[in-house]
């Protein structure tokens, strides 16, 4: 079954149908959620990684705790900000505690959801000055989710973004009145775009897409600064699949990488969507089994 804070079923237009509405999480699923956060956490570390980001953006299930368009409980879970923020900060707290200070714990943020009514700028500082107290590596800002793909450099409540680094005016002031570092991305391809970033303040710079094309971007920018690592575009009329198509293409060439063969910049967006949607049942159903076994 499907879980969520509350039963506020995913909106997404004429393909809405395709989602069953969510069941309200219990407190003894909330519990599972943070110990399962955790033990990856301490996997991770066993298996010599320097450390993990908490993902808390982009409408997943972190982020749809801290939205008051899907969080509608009246428990110490929801409410006020102070309550749909409670998840994240167990979570990191737990993580923190399980695996000690040497550990990088980094936390991905929405600078806002882009929709009428979400969790917006004001709140994702709120947040971040909550999180001080666990002196994190930083804080990486982005904004969106699947109903509002920000992070694709679209909106849904009529906001206008930057051609590239989307997100660097919620996040160049949410830095300016935080003592965490602050990482920013969102559509940045080029290198007078990082220097800009950096420029304003930001201590750190997110290239996801543009590696993920280009995965030798940062040493040709030293011998090409006019380089532009994009991504052919997926310009469908449907934007929930475009968006699904993006990032199909991306993940496509990420497996590309780990298989030793050359990203590409041109992936035919069908059949990327088609082999993403493929692989995703055949993992679920893999999920499923293990789970009932």
């Amino acid at each position: 079954k499907n879980l969520s804070p509350s039963d506020v079923a995913l909106d997404m237009g004429k393909h809405s149908s395709l989602f069953s509405a969510p069941t309200p999480m219990t407190a003894e699923d909330i519990a599972d959620v943070i110990a399962r956060f955790t033990a990856t956490a301490k996997n991770a570390q066993s298996a010599g990684f320097d450390g993990v980001q908490i993902h808390a953006a982009h409408g997943y299930l972190l982020a749809q705790f801290l939205s008051p368009l899907t969080n509608k409980r009246e428990d110490e879970w929801g409410g006020a900000l102070s309550g749909r923020a409670k998840l994240l900060l167990d979570v990191v707290d737990s993580i923190k505690q399980a695996c000690g200070d040497d550990f990088s714990v980094s936390v991905k943020l929405n600078s806002a959801d882009f929709q009428r009514g979400g969790f917006d700028t004001a709140d994702a500082l709120q947040v971040v000055k909550w999180l001080e107290r666990f002196n994190l590596d930083f804080i990486e800002l982005s904004g969106g989710s699947y109903e509002a793909p920000a992070m694709q450099g679209k909106t849904a409540d009529n906001r206008t973004l930057a051609r590239e680094a989307y997100f660097l005016e919620f996040a160049a002031d949410i830095q300016a009145q935080t003592t965490t570092p602050i990482m920013t991305t969102g559509g940045v391809t080029r290198l007078q775009t990082a220097e800009k970033v950096i420029q304003q303040g930001m201590t750190l710079v997110g290239l996801a897409t543009a590696l993920a094309t280009t995965t030798d971007l940062i040493n040709r920018w030293h011998s090409e600064p006019e380089l532009v690592s994009i991504m052919e575009p997926v310009s469908w009329k449907d934007k929930t699949l475009a968006g699904l198509a993006t990032m199909a293409k991306v993940k496509r060439n990420l497996r590309r990488i780990s298989a030793g063969k050359k990203p590409s910049s041109s992936l035919n967006s069908v059949l990327s969507l088609i082999l993403d949607q493929v692989r995703t049942l055949k993992l679920t159903k893999r999920y499923k089994s293990r789970n009932t076994a």
